[in-house]
């Protein structure tokens, strides 16, 4: 029966190997300037409908708007954002790829100039706000999770102007991305840097090969091969815990970061479970 003992043994080194493919940065890193606050995702912002006890909303704060960063920061939030490079190369605050959603103008960020953005206003009227305008609006009252917005290849041009703007920014703050690339760069440029990879268990979607093969590599857990991340920041609603990552993680410990909670209850629930926690829709208590 010597055959089993081969398989078992084929199988337990290819248990080591992925481990080790998956292992975080080790022993994690003191990341105490990030910790004790929830993180307000994109700000604080409201759609300017009436919450559940029909009270109306306090302004109308578009996500990643100024209105919705001086929100979170009075409430004394940390703040999650998006960072993209312009094609002039100026570093502009907004989530998606194009303006479409917010602003009705369908342009890609990467493909426009600053000038061309800032002619486009969110529902406020407040034009797209630049990284600058919201650093300064922050001032490091409150630690921020820049989430670097990678497109057409950009990652270590945006990776660049985002460490070399943060130098000058005297306030807590971690870089995080989907694109291990990125996160990667960080490893190797700007290992001072706390960085984070965003992961969830979408493996199997994509619209692209590309896309296909890099959310079976997000949802393993492999790219951490590349980024060795200090945190893992996970879809909450699509973690699963029983899977082989993640109890393979768990025995490893590096942070684990939850994105997006989207209810007082699931907050409370998994506070022993996340070291950090991303919301929205609601104002997180503790």
């Amino acid at each position: 029966m010597m055959w089993i003992v081969w398989v078992l043994l084929a199988l337990l080194i290819l248990l080591l190997a992925y481990a080790w493919a998956i292992r975080p940065n080790l022993p994690r890193r003191d990341i105490s300037s990030l910790m004790g606050v929830d993180y307000a995702h994109r700000g604080l912002w409201n759609t300017n409908e009436p919450d559940e006890e029909n009270r109306p909303a306090d302004g109308l704060r578009p996500e990643n708007s100024l209105a919705a960063f001086r929100a979170a920061v009075e409430k004394g939030y940390g703040i999650e954002l998006d960072v993209h490079r312009t094609r002039d190369g100026a570093l502009v605050v907004h989530h998606d790829d194009s303006l479409k959603r917010l602003t009705g103008t369908d342009i890609r960020i990467a493909d426009s100039t600053l000038k061309e953005l800032r002619a486009c206003t969110l529902p406020n009227g407040e034009p797209i706000p630049t990284f600058d305008e919201v650093l300064k609006a922050v001032s490091g009252r409150v630690p921020l999770i820049v989430e670097l917005k990678v497109e057409n290849g950009n990652q270590d041009l945006l990776s660049r102007a985002v460490y070399d703007r943060m130098k000058r920014y005297n306030g807590p703050w971690c870089m995080e991305s989907f694109m291990p690339g990125a996160v990667k760069w960080f490893r190797k440029n700007a290992p001072e840097v706390i960085r984070g990879q965003l992961a969830f268990d979408h493996a199997g979607t994509g619209k692209t090969a590309f896309l296909f093969w890099r959310n079976i590599g997000i949802a393993s857990m492999l790219q951490n091969f590349a980024s060795r991340p200090d945190f893992v920041a996970f879809e909450a609603k699509s973690v699963k815990w029983h899977t082989l990552s993640i109890h393979l993680l768990r025995l490893m410990k590096p942070w684990f970061v939850a994105w997006t909670v989207r209810s007082q209850e699931d907050m409370d629930k998994n506070r022993r479970r996340w070291d950090l926690q991303i919301f929205e829709k609601f104002e997180a208590q503790k």
